[in-house]
């Protein structure tokens, strides 16, 4: 074999070990490549199925169970990238979550069914108060015992909010004198005769921080059969998606098992969604909210347990103070299919 042709073998071997060379280091280059991107892709959740919850209010303590799960990553650990919405007064939580604007929502019992009422297929899917927190308080020292003793007072309270409707008639409160609550609690303070509407988990701290001390007739005991932070979707998400609505719900009780012992960690982080809610007040609910979380039925069938009974005897209370206009099936308006039992 002639020398050139040895120099030329030689030359092509070496290109094409040069080329092998070249082959695999661009191999692993992108094998390198693409764990750093699915790295990136885990870090970043996008095999996560992301959703969205609002509140009905501003970010608080009564949402806990629900901050908690995020905080905690409970959802991601059910595959679910959840997003947060603080509500408030100009925020139909309602209606957004009707217009697919956002897949969960946190509202009461009985708004659920007006709602259906109107045509709006909401569910509610849990609910995370098994009685409302809801209160009139009135000034301390007043002569006031019962719902009964309210005749010739001072009320100021919301629009048509219907365990009000509800206890009217019930008690036969003919003689009160109804106000527009603004959400301000200035009239109250300065007319030690009247009555507002609040929560037992929070106005009656705020007022005593500016020495202002209160009693209150909790909703809860006029009989009136409300399930309170209750979360909820649509009919159509519900069939859709039933896998995901069961991650949320059950990373939601989890969310709530955790917050109800460890307020203290998760409060925090609810403040940075509410930079104007002091932790000491969220403490002050979460201690305060603990017995409409945990009773009998919820310790027996698990966190956010509802029933038919309940459902029927609030459906049937709004009626009869005009809150609805017609008995609807109670059962399309909730279900406890996705919750963990205990």
């Amino acid at each position: 074999m002639s020398k050139h042709h040895m120099n030329f073998r030689y030359k092509k071997w070496l290109l094409s070990a040069a080329s092998l060379i070249l082959l695999l280091l661009s191999a692993c280059s992108n094998s390198s490549a693409l764990e750093s991107a699915a790295q990136a892709g885990g870090e970043a959740g996008t095999d996560l199925k992301q959703v969205e919850l609002i509140e009905g209010w501003y970010a608080k303590g009564e949402d806990g169970g629900y901050f908690a799960a995020l905080q905690q990553n409970f959802y991601k650990e059910k595959g679910i990238d959840m997003t947060i919405q603080p509500g408030g007064p100009e925020v139909s939580t309602m209606q957004l979550v009707a217009a697919g604007k956002a897949e969960f929502g946190i509202s009461y019992a009985d708004e659920i069914l007006k709602a259906r009422e109107q045509g709006i297929p909401v569910v509610g899917i849990l609910a995370g108060f098994q009685s409302t927190p809801q209160v009139l308080m009135y000034h301390k020292g007043e002569n006031i015992q019962d719902f009964t003793d309210l005749n010739g007072k001072t009320v100021y309270i919301g629009t048509a909010v219907p365990y009000w409707e509800y206890i009217k008639s019930q008690y036969n409160l003919t003689d009160v004198k109804e106000m527009k609550y603004n959400g301000q609690l200035v009239n109250f303070i300065n007319d030690p005769r009247s009555l507002n509407q609040g929560y037992i988990t929070n106005e009656p701290y705020a007022l005593s921080q500016q020495g202002v001390e209160v009693d209150y007739l909790k909703i809860a005991d006029s009989g009136y059969a409300n399930y309170a932070d209750v979360l909820f979707t649509t009919e159509d998400y519900l069939k859709e998606h039933p896998d995901v609505v069961e991650a949320v719900v059950q990373a939601s009780q989890k969310g709530w098992s955790y917050y109800l012992d460890n307020y203290e960690k998760v409060n925090p982080f609810i403040q940075t969604y509410n930079p104007d809610m002091t932790v000491e007040a969220m403490n002050y609910e979460a201690v305060q909210e603990k017995p409409f979380i945990l009773n009998k039925e919820s310790e027996a069938n698990g966190i956010g347990y509802m029933t038919k009974e309940r459902w029927s005897t609030l459906q049937d209370q709004m009626i009869k103070g005009g809150g609805l206009t017609k008995s609807l099936d109670v059962t399309q308006a909730f279900t406890t299919e996705y919750l963990m039992k205990p």
